[in-house]
């Protein structure tokens, strides 16, 4: 069953919705939750049948590598992933991951019955006052919902997730050092409702959905009302007030608090939600907060909804996929928010909520990257054809060379036809040579330099965070490359770079500019090493 939610083709101040070129057509993608104890891994395929989890691991944080749900030590961390996926014998590197930074903005919110112009600059204006990220540069995405109220304007609503923007940015660092290739970045809710939609939310047009979460010393409570969510609401468990429920264990005193917290979004629906059908199914999910065995039961006591249930991951995980291989049956249980993380990738028909807070520019930038890698192979076509276009002479004249000692072993006989072959034969070998005299002649004349010595090592000198786009020569002026890079800095070390090469004379900038997408352009000049050693 599909999803109800409307999408915009805007992100942030300007537009930023967009998909990266590999999540097309994916089979098999990798899942990436990470907290501050735990490290999950989850490997999934799309089968005919379904989706069936191929691996799982999982391993303890080192300690120090995150601190208040922040990165502290990305080279320690991502080597703990490193480590997990081979020992693991993980070999995928495109992968979702959570987005485990702290603070983190989760809402919905109504837009104006007249749409501005600009929803991205509207949405930007909304955040940028809140208390917890004022004065910092926000990473933000939205997507829209359908409008559920009867307080909503006739142009709908926005599901929003909003953070500090250094904080995307030290994930996508610290995956790149991971040998990870990020291709979506949300919240762990999302991957919570992913994967419990098919079991829980889609086909409930009748009924008011509630989903509690408790992970990460927060509980997050959302609403579905037709299969699109409705309502988002985030607590703090270690804020919560004491409970006056005299010698209760705390455990016990967090399920009356949960109690509580679920009374009231459904008590704000019966009240201010004239439209609300009255009727509601409970999912709670105790993902790392310690609930007492009877919980499900006290909940209901407390709770005016007879359908009520408390899942543990293993329930969840069973709910979403089809199978399992038999390395995973073996391995660590999987992680219910890793899967649905990787289930984003696939493309399901299952609840896919449009957010992903992976930088645009980082999409732009492996693109460029695609495209300057088929230019260089076409460039290593054509040097192999120029290679045996040159040697094809030499082998000829070794040919001709085998048929002469051949024919004078078995034509000594007969000495006319053996001076009549041999003048055949001599022939030949003077139209040959004038041929290959041609070539060597073009050879000297233009092709004083190794090129494909040069290609190579410039391809393994050239930084990660810079692209060439062309190369080409010109008559006395050497080698000229262009390309992008993200700053100026990465230009400057890319020259340094090429200054070191044995087979570059020297190298220098000839121009740069920063084009509207804030790459910048350049040129570099280069004056190659001649084959007669010179330096």
């Amino acid at each position: 069953m599909r999803t109800a939610l409307k999408m915009f083709k805007l992100r942030g101040v300007s537009s930023r919705r967009f998909t990266s070129p590999n999540m097309l057509k994916a089979k098999t993608v990798l899942g990436v939750s990470i907290s501050e104890k735990q490290i999950n891994l989850v490997l999934l395929k799309k089968g005919k049948n379904g989706i069936e989890i191929l691996k799982s691991a999982s391993s303890s944080v080192p300690e120090g590598a995150i601190k208040n749900g922040n990165i502290e030590n990305a080279a320690v961390l991502a080597r703990a992933i490193r480590k997990l996926k081979n020992s693991s014998k993980i070999r995928a590197t495109r992968a979702a991951v959570l987005l485990f930074a702290r603070p983190v903005i989760t809402q919905i919110i109504n837009i104006p019955r007249q749409v501005p112009s600009n929803v991205g600059q509207f949405v930007h204006d909304q955040m940028k006052d809140c208390a917890v990220l004022p004065g910092r540069k926000i990473a933000l995405d939205y997507c829209g919902v359908s409008g559920a109220g009867s307080d909503v304007s006739s142009a709908g609503r926005l599901l929003i997730t909003a953070t500090d923007d250094r904080k995307i940015g030290e994930i996508v660092k610290m995956c790149g050092q991971a040998d990870l290739v990020v291709e979506s970045i949300e919240p762990a809710l999302f991957a919570y409702t992913r994967a419990l939609y098919a079991g829980n939310i889609a086909g409930k047009f009748d009924c008011n959905v509630l989903i509690a979460v408790l992970q990460d010393d927060t509980l997050t409570l959302c609403v579905f009302k037709k299969q699109a969510m409705d309502f988002v609401r985030t607590k703090s468990v270690s804020k919560a007030p004491e409970s006056p429920y005299g010698e209760k264990t705390e455990s016990e005193q967090l399920c009356h608090w949960l109690a509580e917290q679920i009374n009231k979004v459904i008590q704000f629906y019966d009240v201010d939600v004239p439209d609300s059908c009255g009727k509601w199914e409970i999912t709670v999910v105790a993902a790392d907060e310690q609930l007492p065995e009877n919980t499900e039961a006290v909940l209901k006591t407390k709770i005016a909804s007879s359908n009520l249930k408390v899942l543990t991951n293993e329930d969840i995980c069973h709910t979403a996929v089809v199978s399992r291989s038999a390395d995973c049956q073996r391995a660590d249980k999987p992680s219910p928010v890793a899967l649905g993380l990787a289930m984003k990738l696939l493309e399901t028909d299952a609840h896919n909520l449009g957010v992903n807070l992976l930088p645009q520019q980082v999409v732009r930038l492996r693109t460029v990257r695609k495209g300057a890698l088929i230019t260089a192979n076409i460039v290593a076509a054509l040097l192999l054809i120029m290679a045996l276009a040159v040697n094809g002479p030499t082998w000829k004249i070794k040919k001709l060379n085998e048929s002469i000692n051949y024919k004078k072993t078995h034509l000594l006989q007969n000495t006319y036809a053996l001076l009549r072959e041999r003048a055949l034969v001599n022939k030949q070998i003077n139209t040959v040579s004038n041929k290959l005299a041609q070539v060597n002649k073009v050879t000297v004349a233009r092709c004083d330099t190794d090129l494909a010595g040069i290609l190579n090592d410039i391809g393994k000198r050239i930084p990660k965070t810079v692209c060439m786009t062309s190369l080409f020569s010109r008559a006395g002026s050497g080698i000229s490359l262009k390309g992008l890079a993200l700053s100026s800095e990465d230009v400057y070390l890319f020259v340094e770079m090429l200054n070191k090469s044995e087979y570059i004379k020297s190298a220098s900038i000839a121009e740069t500019k920063r084009d509207k997408k804030d790459f910048v352009g350049y040129e570099i000049g280069c004056t190659p090493v001649t084959e007669k050693g010179e330096k």
